[in-house]
């Protein structure tokens, strides 16, 4: 009987291990776990406080190196620092119902212990005025990430140009 209670332990601690090691620190969780925070960063909630906008604010610098580099197609430009990142996410004021930002169909490339890429859809959700229902505007994005000071950090977002209509 002591045997196979020693079997089962052993058992149980060996799949506590795993699905602990798959959940927590499989580093492709970890970028997902990631981008799913960034995601939640850049999302403004309806009626939106100024006390609730610096600290969503605070939350996405955690989430971005100091020297991140943000291409965008439409219109044409280069961001080259964090703090310019945030002035112009802090500067963009929705409606008051608020946006949400979802990354869907994320493709995650882990290269090293230091370095992943992600592939993935961006998508902004927000009501329409005058019908109430959601209306989405979708992306495509290309994003590298680098592990600093032991947190991945985003280094490099690039944003596609919006899919043409037939």
């Amino acid at each position: 009987m002591k045997t196979g209670t020693a079997v089962v332990v052993a058992i149980t601690a060996v799949l506590v291990g795993y699905f602990t090691y798959q959940w927590w620190f499989n580093p492709s969780r970890a970028v997902k776990r990631r981008l799913g925070e960034v995601a939640a960063a850049l999302s403004v909630p309806a009626n939106e406080t100024e006390v609730n906008r610096v600290a969503r604010l605070a939350q996405l610098r955690k989430f971005l190196a100091p020297n991140i580099r943000v291409h965008m197609s439409e219109p044409a430009q280069e961001i080259t620092s964090r703090d310019a990142v945030l002035a112009l996410v802090g500067g963009f004021r929705p409606t008051t119902d608020g946006v949400d930002v979802r990354f869907t169909d994320a493709q995650i490339f882990v290269d090293s212990d230091s370095a992943a890429h992600a592939y993935m859809a961006v998508e902004a959700v927000s009501p329409d005025p005058r019908s109430g229902q959601p209306t989405v505007d979708s992306r495509n994005a290309s994003v590298d990430l680098g592990k600093i000071d032991g947190e991945w950090l985003v280094t490099i977002a690039e944003l596609k140009p919006p899919p043409l209509r037939p």
